[in-house]
């Protein structure tokens, strides 16, 4: 299985909380590979993959962040039409549920990748195995 870290990170939803996470990121010369807000009224939810999950970490709970990690499925799949929808169903025909998914940039411009939020991720890494899907590790990620 080729689980890989995602950090979640609990920011306020005000004028600059963003900026505040990312400038720790950068001082600390964290790459970001991957990068989701989901908001709410009173909050938001940063979730990201990067280059150096541990030192991410460790960078912002020294701020006093609420930080935690999530280990999450990477895929890379051919950008045609259609792909999204094949994988969809490849973990549904194991009834693994999707939680969350997002987009990244790759290394390839013939290639998408996504993060994805299961219920099961082994069960969804068998399927994708089986269904000839490329998983990402945490390593290919801090390489792109």
């Amino acid at each position: 299985m080729s689980n890989v870290r995602q950090i979640s990170v609990f920011v306020d939803n005000k004028p600059n909380q963003l900026a505040g996470v990312m400038k720790l990121i950068k001082d600390s010369r964290i790459n970001v590979r991957a990068l989701s807000l989901a908001d709410t009224k009173d909050f938001g939810i940063l979730r990201m993959i990067v280059n150096d999950t541990d030192k991410a970490v460790e960078t912002l709970k020294s701020a006093s962040y609420a930080v935690t990690v999530t280990e999450i499925v990477a895929i890379s799949i051919p950008d045609s039409p259609g792909q999204l929808s094949r994988v969809l169903d490849i973990l549904g025909s194991r009834n693994v549920n999707l939680e969350y998914l997002y987009a990244f940039l790759g290394k390839s411009d013939r290639a998408v990748s996504f993060v994805i939020r299961v219920d099961d991720n082994d069960n969804a890494s068998a399927a994708l195995t089986d269904g000839g899907i490329i998983q990402l590790t945490e390593n290919d990620i801090a390489e792109m």
